[in-house]
């Protein structure tokens, strides 16, 4: 799992100035805020399933439940908040809240290369 918030870290890191260079400052700090809600809901997530499986203290159903409306609900306000401002790049968050699933195909592909270079 640290492999894949490196290479999150790494994509988040090349994303901003890149959207800063293609479209201005308002897409880069869109990509910003993205990547940051990215990284809570990951946090989030891991919290609930490790308490889930029992590894963590429990905290119950409720609160659980709560957890993970309060984070669907966070993701949509934002949203609903760049759509409704002209500074920011609903495209950005988007980009922004994807580093995750860029990490993950990284580091798929990482690793069939590693697998077909050991043959």
């Amino acid at each position: 799992m640290n492999r894949i918030y490196r290479n999150a870290t790494l994509i988040l890191v090349l994303m901003v100035p890149a959207g800063w260079v293609a479209c201005g400052l308002g897409m880069a700090l869109s990509i910003v805020v993205g990547g940051m809600l990215a990284f809570l809901n990951i946090r989030w997530m891991t919290a609930g399933v490790d308490r889930l499986l029992g590894r963590a203290d429990k905290g119950g159903a409720p609160g659980l439940a709560a957890r993970f409306v309060a984070r669907l609900l966070l993701i949509f306000l934002v949203l609903f908040a760049m759509i409704h401002s002209s500074f920011f790049s609903v495209l950005g968050v988007l980009a922004g809240l994807s580093v995750f699933v860029l990490a993950g195909m990284l580091e798929a592909v990482l690793l069939l290369f590693s697998r077909e270079a050991g043959k």
